[in-house]
């Protein structure tokens, strides 16, 4: 608990500025709370908040029973709301005391457990005869919680079956004092009236008859109708002006009201028209320093003054028919501390169920927090259990309240007034967050030939002329994606992220893909820059395809949904979250080469780099390998988790979460918390046998087994699926497009080395499509892993992404036939049985079929001859 309660405060110590600098000398407060009376008074006590347990733990310690000025203090941890150690409140100022009751017993409803069980025995149904029932309902119809007692169970209605006019005759009500009243003898409202009326008017009347309705001529006084003035609205008054300042600026006795509905504002209205327009004369003059504007006030302005509290009433009749939690699954979230973040708030609610929205508002001035907060549940079940049990509990030393979120407005749409081209521009912009909707190895092939063409200086035509256009835009693309790789690896960009779907992506960095040819990063900056503070923006040299950092999350989502295919300059914009980890941690791009290292030190980096990686291609960590470690002292380096942990076996790596310091830019702060990736899983079980517990720099260290994907694990997952280790010269080339021949994917691969074949499987003996794979071998393993690297990044061929993977040189189409089988029937005995009904030999069918693709396939062979001898 990060919240304390300090009792047996001096009377002096009622200035929130004097508590607060005294108790921060332990720790970072929060929150002060000082209690105070309905009439002012200061109790003498009140709640202080930390930033965490542990400082309002010391605060404890060190405060209690210690001195402030000449009053000893008690200071002790505070209980959450609805604790059942919350100790029983005991002074009258506390609703919930013996003391307040005894004092205010009239207000409380005190039923006895007979009644009580009586009440909630009854169905709605059910008539109320017992005379118990009758008298508590009429000694308690009007009061509040008893009204809110029967609502609880459904009985409000028998509320209204007692009548209101059958009291239990201790008080008369108004109905029998107005009765009483006109009963009275009409001498009685004679003489009332007499003493309204003067001398003569009682004369004349005595004279003329005492009538009823004569008196009630003269004595009936009506409200003078309301006079309506003259108004004028002064704005921009200096907040230290008064009424009697106001009133100097005008002619004396000419002004009938003023009004200063707030600081800096005030109508003034006049009897005539003509002292009106003397006084808009006054316009553009000074008081105090401050240029007034002094304009007629309109007859709706006039309406808005006069009924102020309209549009908060209308605010609250529109509350008041919101859906509930349990329908919405929304909940707004308040007196959050400035200082929380939005992964701490993540992990709060996010242990109820999926969290599908979370809206955290940033100050643009100020850059902070500003207290609140809008979640968001997937299930409105989760979000009911949340808001039960979060609902005044304490985070950061303040006590959370939590509220129905306000559902969000959602535009009807006008089906006639909208045509297909709006419409599906629209659906585009709500799928923009959808994962399955993402390529991010996407490049326009536009703009690829425009980039070639600039840089050699060639027309488009040129670039897009002959018959191997295709060829030569695919070998183009490859040469962009290298040197954009190369590009990005230098400005501090992970690329092992990007080669595998990722589990985990980022909430501040976007990768924004379908860039016009030639765009330079200060249009990238402009189009952005409008939504927040920008991090870093990385733009190749290419132009194609971007990387825009936010500082806030929240400002990175905004930018996501406003300029998700919009159109910049004459394409639309596609935007992806980039993987988590993308970026390595630091605010300036690791640029390579900027300190004017020698060529000889850059090369001797190089090599290192190589031959480490070359020992770590043979390793590979096993799946489920990763440890959550939990209250990290901040001070722990990477170093020192990674010593701590290295006894249990060998680590592939170790992360400890930063978060940037908001006063000192360029600085990372500790987390308290980081990720163990161990190689082996039985590391990770003696970690967690042996080190649960354990204390490293002061701090007890809790660990749990993690699901987190590293960057570490993605490059696996790469090695494991795509890059297995190299065993020959042959690469299986798949996704083919059906419109290429043999002799583009000859000339697309020669470039990389000398081929030794080039097979591309047909489905139909002699002529026919081919199957959508091709063999391609190489004479020497160095050729045919530079094209595995260069190739297997992002390579596309009449627009669809080849996929290579290294063959096995016993592999054949034979072999890749029977995998395919083997995937697509694993059940082969039920799939015998179930075909063993049919009179049809599916056995002497299948020998035929592969007889005839045998053949077909040494067809092929005879047809590689000629191309191996040079087909160009």
């Amino acid at each position: 608990m990060s919240r304390i309660i300090v009792k047996n405060l001096p009377n002096h110590a009622n200035n929130v500025d004097k508590v607060k600098e005294k108790f921060s000398e332990i720790g970072v407060v929060t929150d002060v709370q000082l209690k105070y009376t309905a009439k002012g008074k200061f109790r003498n006590f009140g709640f202080i908040g930390f930033n965490t347990p542990e400082e309002a733990s010391k605060a404890v310690q060190f405060f209690d029973k210690t001195f402030f000025g000449t009053s000893r203090l008690k200071v002790e941890i505070a209980s959450e709301l609805g604790s059942a150690t919350k100790p029983k409140a005991w002074s009258k100022y506390a609703p919930d005391s013996s003391a307040y009751k005894q004092i205010h017993k009239d207000e409380f409803v005190d039923l006895n457990s007979k009644t009580k069980d009586k009440l909630k025995k009854m169905t709605k149904k059910s008539s109320i005869q017992d005379p118990e029932l009758i008298e508590a309902i009429k000694k308690y119809r009007n009061d509040p919680d008893f009204i809110e007692f029967m609502e609880l169970h459904g009985l409000a209605n028998k509320i209204k079956e007692i009548p209101a006019d059958e009291d239990s005759g201790v008080e008369n009500s108004d109905d029998e004092v107005e009765k009483e009243e006109v009963n009275k003898p009409e001498e009685t409202s004679k003489a009332a009236d007499d003493s309204k009326l003067s001398d003569l008017e009682y004369l004349k009347l005595k004279m003329k008859g005492s009538s009823k309705e004569a008196a009630d001529r003269i004595v009936k006084t009506e409200k003078p109708p309301k006079k309506d003035l003259f108004s004028i609205k002064i704005t921009n008054l200096p907040f230290t002006a008064g009424k009697k300042d106001v009133t100097k600026l005008f002619e004396k006795d000419t002004v009938s009201s003023i009004r200063m509905p707030r600081k800096g504002f005030a109508y003034v209205g006049f009897n005539t028209q003509k002292d009106m327009r003397k006084a808009l004369i006054k316009n553009k003059t000074f008081l105090g320093g401050n240029q007034l504007f002094i304009n007629e006030c309109k007859e709706k302005e006039k309406e808005d003054t006069n009924n102020q509290p309209a549009r908060w009433k209308d605010q609250e009749e529109a509350l008041k028919n919101e859906e509930s939690i349990a329908e919405s699954g929304r909940i707004f979230v308040r007196n959050l501390s400035y200082d929380v973040t939005e992964d701490e708030i993540q992990a709060t609610f996010s242990s109820f169920g999926p969290i599908v929205e979370l809206e955290f508002p940033i100050d643009k001035e100020s850059r902070k927090f500003k207290g609140f907060c809008v979640v968001t549940f997937l299930m409105p079940e989760h979000a009911s259990a949340a808001y039960t049990a979060l609902d005044g509990t304490i985070l950061r030393g303040r006590m959370l309240h939590l509220l129905p979120g306000k559902a969000k407005d959602v535009p009807e749409e006008d089906e006639d007034s909208t045509n297909f081209k709006n419409k599906k521009n629209k659906q585009l912009k709500a799928k923009a967050g959808s994962s399955y909707n993402w390529n991010t190895l996407f490049l326009d092939l536009n703009a690829v030939a425009e980039t070639i063409s600039a840089k050699y200086n060639v027309s488009k035509e040129d670039v897009l002329s002959g018959k191997d256009a295709a060829v030569r835009l695919a070998l183009a693309e490859t040469q962009l994606v290298a040197d954009t790789k190369k590009f990005l690896l230098d400005n501090g960009v992970k690329l092992d992220a990007f080669n595998q779907v990722a589990k985990l992506r980022s909430k501040n960095v976007i990768l924004v893909k379908n860039l016009p040819a030639k765009t330079t990063e200060p249009e990238i900056k402009e189009l952005f820059a409008k939504f927040g503070v920008l991090g870093r923006v990385i733009l190749p040299p290419s132009g194609i395809t971007a990387i825009v950092e936010f500082v806030e999350p929240s400002e990175a989502r905004a930018a996501f949904k406003r300029l998700a295919y919009s159109k910049f300059k004459h394409l639309p914009l596609y935007l992806e979250w980039a993987p988590d980890c993308t970026l390595r941690s630091g605010d300036e791009p690791q640029i390579i080469g900027v300190h004017g290292d020698s060529e000889e030190v850059k090369q001797e980096q190089v090599n290192k780099d190589e031959s480490n990686s070359m020992e770590d291609d043979d390793i590979v960590p096993e799946p489920e390998t990763a440890l959550f470690v939990k209250n990290i002292n901040f001070e722990t380096t990477e170093d020192d988790l990674r010593k701590h942990f290295q006894k249990c076996g060998k680590i592939a790596s170790v992360t400890v979460a930063k978060k940037k310091d908001p006063k000192k830019p360029g600085v990372l702060l500790s987390m308290g918390y980081g990720f163990v990736h161990f190689y082996l899983k039985s590391s990770l079980n003696e970690a967690l046998k042996n080190l649960q517990g354990s204390t490293l720099q002061g701090h007890q260290l809790e660990l749990k087994r993690s699901n987190r994907t590293l960057p570490v694990d993605v490059a696996n997952m790469r090695k494991i699926t795509n890059m297995k280790n190299q065993t020959g010269t042959k690469i299986i080339v798949r996704n083919i497009p059906f419109q290429a021949n043999q002799k583009e994917i000859y000339d697309l691969f020669k470039t990389f080395g000398e081929l030794k074949f080039v097979r591309l499987p047909k489905k139909l003996v002699g002529t026919g499509p081919h199957r959508g794979f091709a063999f391609v071998e190489f004479l020497t393993k160095h050729d045919a892993k530079r094209a595995m690297e260069t190739l297997g990044q992002s390579t596309h061929l009449f627009g669809r992404r080849l996929v290579l993977e290294w063959a096995e040189s016993s592999d054949d189409v034979d072999e890749i036939r029977k995998r395919t089988a083997k995937h697509f029937h694993n059940d082969e005995s039920s799939a015998s049985k179930r075909m063993a009904k049919g009179t049809f030999d599916m056995e002497d069918s299948k020998k035929k079929k592969i007889q005839g693709e045998d053949e077909a396939d040494e067809d092929d062979d005879d047809d590689l001859v000629a191309m191996e001898m040079g087909n160009e």
